[in-house]
């Protein structure tokens, strides 16, 4: 094994730690994250690409959490995912292995059911962010490698937020039942 086989492995492994730590309660089902896998190594033989400093989606995902409010995140988050969506549609179109075709469509599938359940909506006060996102070249493989290398963490800051909508919404439920069950009293 050579010097650079193991650094990689070094830092995969590193990775890997740091993402159980920050990721613990949000995270990708199996199904999904064995597809993303599989389609990474279908799609990324070199990945001198993936670290020229210029990711695709995770430098709004910063943006997201200090400078916007939930409904703009989960705007933002919208677009996001339905970027990924016009990515991953063109990968499908172009592609002409039938398993690889499968596999994108089961990460669509997976993002099309979090987008629906947890992210609706447009909103013009996010312009910019969608114009920069609509504007990306889904038929570059460059965009397109950087995309698969980044849905991982994508999904799981999705995830958490629409984990973070859903205990709010409990908490709103539990106060309203409460007021209600001492105004009965």
């Amino acid at each position: 094994m050579t010097a650079q086989h193991m650094m990689a492995l070094f830092w995969g492994v590193c990775l890997l730690i740091l993402r159980q730590m920050t990721y613990g309660e949000a995270s990708v089902p199996e199904n999904l994250d064995k597809s993303i896998d599989e389609l990474k190594v279908h799609y990324i033989k070199d990945d001198s690409e993936l670290h020229n400093a210029h990711p695709v989606f995770l430098r709004f995902l910063k943006d997201i959490k200090v400078t916007l409010e939930e409904p703009e995140q989960n705007l933002l988050m919208s677009i996001i995912m339905d970027t990924y969506s016009r990515i991953f549609t063109r990968m499908q179109k172009d592609s002409k292995d039938k398993p690889t075709k499968e596999r994108l469509a089961h990460v669509q599938e997976h993002l099309k059911k979090l987008q629906e359940n947890y992210f609706p909506g447009k909103s013009a006060e996010l312009k910019t962010y969608a114009e920069t996102l609509w504007s990306i070249k889904e038929d570059d493989p460059v965009v397109q490698h950087k995309a698969l290398f980044e849905l991982k963490r994508v999904y799981r800051e999705a995830t958490q937020l629409r984990n973070l909508k859903n205990k709010e919404r409990r908490r709103r439920q539990t106060k309203i039942t409460r007021s209600k069950s001492l105004n009965k009293s």
